[in-house]
């Protein structure tokens, strides 16, 4: 069972009329206006819950009162995808290994780098031990992959560094509850120092469910692109994701001056909008990056 994404989400609660109107604002790049905060609001309900269908329908059923929803579906569902694995691994030693992966990434994630690192799930821990569960891991859609591109130039996948990649949750919601963040930390917007790898881990939750694989660029003098995709005819297109409405960048900056994109894509907290060759695009309408809207291309 794979989780809903944001705008699954938003049909589960009968908010139609609120999606059509994202649609057309991204298409636009027309702001939201007083229906911004609104949007927001379905947002942060969603890092609550995540997408699993039984965590969705919990929050549901609490109405407005999303103070009553029940964490413990989410521990329920965590636990259901670890003993899952006694379905297909006989090995006890390489549940271990899977087990001792999963637990590790939301420190992974928190790395200045976050790059995945075979030294940070056990000390002296090598990649021929740990590379298998982690496959098992990724083709069980417990978590997601976003490998590095060397170079941003088309086909992306032919400039892959096979070395170096991050590693997600597959549910923002599952991601929240693994950190022990309760319900007020996160509707309140009080996640502190985990925040900004929150809202990245949903926008890579968000880009995969739309068709997106999921890649990023390094530069030097520590620039960092979060996701690129690539278009027909706008070429590689540079997204950067920020969890506020701050969006001050040196990364999108340094890649403009490298490779001149025909525009960039920014992801935040602000409404929609169009300035300086950045297209901003609301946390909320992340889902909208996907071949529907823009013009995609093959990797």
């Amino acid at each position: 069972m794979y989780p809903m994404d944001f705008e699954e989400f938003l049909i589960a609660f009968n908010q139609e009329a609120l999606l059509d109107k994202i649609k057309y604002c991204f298409q636009k790049n027309e702001p939201m206006g007083i229906l911004h905060n609104k949007a927001v609001d379905y947002y942060r309900r969603y890092l609550l819950s995540g997408g699993m269908p039984d965590s969705v329908k919990n929050l549901l059923n609490c109405g407005d009162d999303y103070y009553n929803y029940d964490l413990a579906i989410l521990d329920n569902i965590i636990e259901d995808y670890l003993n899952d694995m006694n379905n297909y691994v006989s090995n006890s030693s390489e549940t271990l290994r899977i087990r001792k992966i999963y637990n590790s990434l939301s420190s992974q994630l928190q790395n200045t780098s976050k790059k995945f690192q075979y030294s940070v799930i056990d000390n002296g821990a090598k990649a021929r031990e740990y590379a298998q569960p982690l496959n098992w891991l990724i083709e069980s859609n417990m978590v997601q992959m976003c490998k590095c591109v060397k170079l941003p130039e088309k086909p992306l996948l032919g400039f892959v560094d096979n070395d170096t990649f991050k590693i997600y949750y597959s549910d923002v919601g599952v991601f929240n509850r693994l950190l022990n963040n309760d319900i007020k930390t996160i509707i309140l917007d009080d996640m502190k120092i985990y925040k900004g790898i929150i809202t990245e881990n949903y926008v890579a939750n968000e880009l995969k469910a739309n068709g997106t694989e999921l890649l990023y660029w390094k530069g030097t003098r520590n620039s960092e692109i979060d996701f690129l995709i690539s278009t027909r005819n706008d070429g590689i297109i540079p997204i950067e994701v920020k969890a506020d409405i701050h969006t001050q960048s040196k990364s999108l900056s340094v890649y403009k001056d490298l490779y001149h994109p025909k525009y960039m894509i920014r992801i935040s907290l602000k409404d929609f909008g169009f300035e300086n060759d950045i297209k901003s695009v609301p946390l909320y309408a992340t889902f909208c990056i996907n071949n529907k809207y823009l013009d995609r291309d093959e990797n």
